[in-house]
């Protein structure tokens, strides 16, 4: 990432001066920017793993463009459709299904889809407060052993520290954990999107993918899901470090925060999609009837939309630096403002 020129934020020494001071309290815009960054999902978990974010409208807004997502990835035939994926092609399998079944077709399978959220989010909060519970015991166990003892700080605080990095670590493999024990909800819903009405009945289906293939069945695909997830974490914890490290020394605003990271979260979701495409193809994998056929993950990977991702990373990437130089100009007028108010207060 381009990082901000040191040059643009040198101050004068009044200036310097007002930045030793404490922060401000956040003001009322910065506090309705954060709450509608938090609502929309746009804000990153910085409080650990297992940190479950409020319900957002936007999952029953944008389920239809995911299930539509599925059937051009995993319908019969699908392969002529994969290379040819976009958003004209997705909005078109929304309309033609929107025609031939209404609304309850366009959200198949978005009643196990929201089990399945419900049930994953859950499992964090009950995790997250037992961690929190045991990690406070023993925090209180170690207090008293040094009020006992004679008085080594230095011990009590790298326990604290290594008690942090063993928390952090849990809570990961907890979180990894929990969603390898919700995934067999995830591979029914995804596989109802486009078998439901070929089976007349969820019970029926089910029983049939458990007789034909054992239970074994419903964790298809999880490697992949779950690399998809990994990646998905480290290029945001990625996104967010290079946003803080590019505005250290400068007065970047939160709504701009949010902007960079609305903008960045889009060129990581295009960049780890092919990865999150080929676990959605793994689920619906299966010899029974309604289900794509397996096949070699060489011609899997072939027929997936490269060119498609191509050009999204450009057009993302374009967004994301157009709107790192617009932050950066902003930036350049409010410290030129800053000057010649400066300048006026000094002739006076």
């Amino acid at each position: 990432p381009t990082r901000i020129p040191k040059s643009i934020h040198q101050f004068n020494s009044k200036q310097q001066k007002s930045t030793m001071a404490p922060k401000p309290p956040p003001q009322p815009a910065d506090r309705d920017v954060e709450a509608l960054a938090n609502f929309a999902g746009m804000m990153p978990k910085t409080d650990g793993p297992l940190v479950v974010s409020y319900p957002s409208p936007f999952m029953f807004l944008s389920y239809p463009v995911f299930a539509a997502n599925v059937r051009i990835l995993c319908q019969k035939d699908s392969w002529r459709n994969r290379g040819s994926s976009s958003l004209a092609t997705t909005f078109q399998f929304i309309q033609k299904t929107y025609a031939q079944e209404g609304v309850r077709g366009v959200y198949r399978g978005g009643l196990f889809y929201l089990l399945h959220t419900t049930l994953r989010d859950s499992l964090r909060i009950i995790a997250e407060r037992s961690i929190r519970y045991f990690e406070g015991r023993s925090k209180n166990e170690a207090n008293i052993v040094t009020s006992n003892g004679a008085g080594n700080t230095s011990t009590s605080v790298s326990g604290d520290i290594t008690m942090t990095k063993k928390g952090y670590r849990a809570r990961l493999l907890t979180k990894y954990l929990i969603d390898a024990v919700c995934y067999p909800v995830l591979l029914v819903s995804t596989r109802f999107i486009i078998v439901y009405s070929e089976t007349g009945s969820y019970k029926n289906s089910i029983d049939e993918w458990r007789q034909k293939e054992g239970l074994l069945s419903f964790f298809g695909g999880m490697a992949a899901s779950l690399l998809s997830t990994a990646l998905d974490e480290v290029m945001e914890w990625i996104l967010a470090a290079c946003i803080e490290y590019c505005s250290q020394g400068t007065d970047v605003e939160l709504a701009d925060k949010v902007l960079l990271k609305a903008s960045g979260s889009s060129v990581v979701s295009v960049l780890t999609s092919p990865v999150n495409h080929l676990g959605v193809i793994q689920r619906c994998q299966s010899e029974c009837r309604g289900l794509l056929e397996p096949e070699p993950i060489s011609e899997l990977l072939s027929s997936l939309p490269w060119k498609g991702t191509l050009y999204q990373v450009f057009l993302f990437g374009g967004v994301m630096a157009l709107n790192v130089r617009l932050v950066q100009w902003k930036i350049i007028l409010q410290q030129e403002e800053r000057e010649l108010q400066d300048q006026d207060e000094h002739i006076d």
